[in-house]
């Protein structure tokens, strides 16, 4: 069990980075690099990378179902996703990431015991983009 537990932590931390890189590529204009990035979260996570066409309650089905997925790995995803959101061309691109980033937080957020302001804001950021 502990062993999971170290190999799941070094996981969680290495998608920290990579969130990072792509939210730094993304304030610095460096739409590219950020996308590449982007790609490699997903691959790394063994996602399939046409995910903006799954509805919410499949893309969620898959993620817990299928992936087997913690809360932790959907908090991240749903980070990503609102990057992904912020980078996408069009409104109705921009509107679909959000939508999934804040579902997923959402349900993070209600199962989760332990409080998080990081969350909070994104969760508020994202009703404002919502609304």
């Amino acid at each position: 069990m502990g062993i999971e537990r170290d190999y799941l932590m070094r996981q969680l931390m290495m998608l920290f980075d990579v969130i990072q890189k792509i939210f730094n590529f993304r304030k610095k204009g460096q739409k590219e690099e950020a996308g590449e990035q982007i790609r490699y979260f997903y691959n790394y996570l063994k996602l399939e990378t046409k995910i903006q066409e799954k509805n919410i309650e499949s893309f969620l089905d898959y993620l817990v179902s299928e992936k087997k997925f913690t809360n932790d790995h959907l908090e991240m995803i749903a980070f990503v996703l609102k990057e992904q959101g912020e980078l996408a061309e069009s409104a109705e691109q921009k509107l679909d990431f959000f939508r999934k980033s804040y579902f997923l937080l959402d349900k993070v957020d209600r199962e989760s015991t332990s409080f998080s302001m990081d969350r909070q804001m994104k969760l508020a950021e994202l009703r404002e983009y919502l609304n």
